[in-house]
């Protein structure tokens, strides 16, 4: 009986459901028919060669237009991870004459405590379905605060905001400093969302999480958006919406103090990019992450925390927290019809150590920067 349960209706066939799945409103029967479809090879036409059967009431008569309907669903529930990669300027367009801003931006406190589009019913995979809730939202902060506080010759429109048809820029040292903060901050509106427990924490408690995830998170993600914009390219994503390549590394100094010694910074800054940047993708590109996995890394990545210096309270939950994240992903490979999955988390796991060695190069990088007194702020914490 479903009356003690809050129930919905399938977005595909009207069913009535009390369970979703592959993270949407999907009855059980609509799910196992697009797994299905989609690993097939026969190619599946309309019964009335209109395209129209799910408009006209006939979805569950034509395998075609259910597909297509699933597949439409799918496409705007997906992670937002990318930007046209035909708005990405290349450092030909860039002017390197072009003013720079150096004014602080403010904002009032936007607190996000919660997400309007979390499932409010029971799911195979809650803690992913949360997690890329809590991501979406991260990401929509960043996007806006970032585009809102570039330099006047790169002001964004708010409709290519909103669009999303904005171009990527080539990040510099005064503005990685100020992106870093606005992730940071981000990251505490991903784990509430994430992690419910998250909030009841001591302020201090938070911190020691946000501040040991953030490299870890951040070259994560960043390999992982690289990879998918840039797939022929050694570019990262230095920011939401930056690039940094080894060929675009004098334009990262352009707004560096005059007493500055650029060029050792330039030199120095292509050895680390050098050293991490094919490490970092070409790990990400073996190990081939889908979006749910991808989401499964970032919350490892954040739970990541078990050190001497942690207070306890956080080990037990990260432990908690991890035992969680592996229980949904292994309801999701056996969902996906994946039985062998011991492998495959084998490799993601392979693929987290990869990122904590690298995330400790970036930070003596950094450190070695700072020394040279060419990183200003960069990591302000």
């Amino acid at each position: 009986s479903l009356t003690h349960l809050q129930v919905r209706n399938c977005l595909i066939c009207d069913a009535e459901i009390s369970q979703i799945h592959m993270g949407i409103d999907a009855c059980r029967a609509c799910a196992v028919f697009y797994r299905r479809a989609k690993r097939s090879k026969c190619k599946i036409q309309c019964k009335r060669s209109s395209g129209n059967c799910a408009k006209e009431g006939r979805i569950l008569d034509c395998r075609r237009c259910r597909f297509d309907l699933m597949k439409e669903i799918f496409a705007r529930a997906q992670l937002d991870i990318m930007i046209k990669t035909e708005d990405i300027k290349t450092d030909c367009e860039i002017d390197s004459k072009a003013p720079i801003q150096h004014d602080s931006i403010t904002a009032p406190q936007q607190p996000t405590t919660s997400c309007p589009n979390l499932p409010s019913t029971s799911s195979e995979t809650p803690v992913i379905d949360r997690i890329r809730c809590g991501y979406n939202v991260m990401t929509r902060i960043r996007k806006c605060a970032e585009l809102c506080m570039r330099p006047v010759d790169q002001f964004v429109h708010p409709q290519e905001i909103d669009d999303g048809s904005f171009p990527l820029i080539i990040g510099t040292q005064g503005l990685v400093g100020r992106t870093t903060q606005i992730m940071q901050s981000a990251i505490y509106d991903f784990a509430s969302i994430a992690f419910p427990e998250f909030a009841d924490l001591q302020k201090h408690e938070k911190w020691h999480l946000v501040r040991g995830c953030f490299e870890r998170i951040h070259i994560i993600e960043s390999a992982f958006r690289a990879v998918k914009a840039f797939p022929n390219e050694l570019t990262i994503f230095i920011s939401y919406t930056m690039t940094l390549s080894i060929s675009t590394t004098e334009h990262f100094f352009r707004d560096c103090e005059s007493n500055i010694n650029i060029e050792e910074g330039i030199i120095t800054l292509r050895k680390m990019l050098e050293s991490n940047v094919e490490k970092t993708r070409g790990a990400m590109k073996r190990a081939n992450l889908s979006d749910e996995e991808f989401l499964v890394m970032l919350a490892l990545a954040f739970w990541n925390n078990d050190t001497l210096s942690a207070p306890e309270s956080i080990n037990r939950l990260s432990t908690a927290n991890r035992a969680a994240i592996m229980r949904d992903l292994q309801a999701l490979y056996k969902s996906v019809g994946l039985t062998d999955y011991a492998s495959r988390i084998g490799e993601l796991y392979c693929l987290l150590v990869s990122t904590e060695r690298v995330a400790a190069h970036v930070v003596e990088d950094l450190e070695m920067l700072r020394v040279m007194d060419l990183n200003q702020g960069t990591r302000p914490y």
